[in-house]
């Protein structure tokens, strides 16, 4: 008896061990922002600028790719990738428009647009999370969360099963204006992005306290995926 009592104990033990390393691993939501390199997305973009005091304005579209051309090491001895950004010339062929580079690890996604070394996403992808894009930057504080989680979202005829939307906190007023949405597929990555900033400045006060000359400043930006794959 004593003997099936030690038999029985060592069984449940060795269960208790094996299912303990079977633990399913918590997902992060690191697939939103993909590293394998050859990986690509082509976007349509459409931007736009005014300058109302200076009688500046303007607009251009046109197709974009991003390519994740190759791997590196950051100089804090980080894995990274290098992000080719091309447009298309008057023969229709990609041209390198610029190079960014981005790295991914279990905390957060980052990029370096422009120079700018910005966070992108954090991780575990949850609704409640808040973070300052700008962390890493000298611009002003910007702070983003989670809108939706995991939704099916279709754009030029694409669909995509599983996307999650990041939008800035800032509460818009009557003189500054910051739209900012990036919603990014698993295992895609960016598939769409608006990112409106504008400042408007009333002038003039007439005899009864109303504004006469209103003028606005901004740029307007939006990229829609039109196609995606992997070299």
């Amino acid at each position: 008896m004593k003997r099936n009592a030690i038999i029985l104990l060592a069984t449940v033990s060795l269960l208790a061990a094996c299912k303990k390393d079977e633990a399913v691993p918590v997902d992060l939501g690191t697939s939103h922002f993909p590293t394998r390199v050859g990986h690509w997305v082509e976007y349509a973009v459409d931007s736009a600028w005014l300058d109302q005091e200076n009688n500046i304005q303007g607009a251009l579209s046109y197709p974009l790719r991003e390519l994740l051309e190759s791997d590196f090491t950051d100089p804090e001895g980080r894995p990274a990738q290098r992000i080719l950004r091309q447009v298309k010339d008057s023969l229709g062929n990609w041209t390198p428009k610029d190079v960014w580079w981005q790295v991914v690890n279990s905390q957060r996604a980052e990029r370096a647009e422009e120079n700018l070394r910005k966070i992108k996403m954090v991780f575990p992808v949850r609704d409640w999370q808040e973070w300052n894009t700008n962390a890493y930057n000298t611009e002003d504080p910007l702070e983003l969360t989670y809108e939706e989680i995991d939704v099916p979202w279709s754009a030029n005829g694409l669909s995509f099963d599983s996307t999650s939307l990041v939008v800035t906190t800032y509460v818009n007023n009557y003189i500054d204006t910051i739209r900012y949405h990036e919603r990014y597929a698993r295992h895609v990555g960016l598939v769409y992005q608006r990112r409106d900033i504008s400042r408007t400045q009333r002038y003039d006060l007439d005899q009864d306290g109303f504004y006469e000359t209103i003028r606005t400043r901004g740029t307007y930006l939006t990229m829609t995926v039109t196609a995606y794959g992997d070299n």
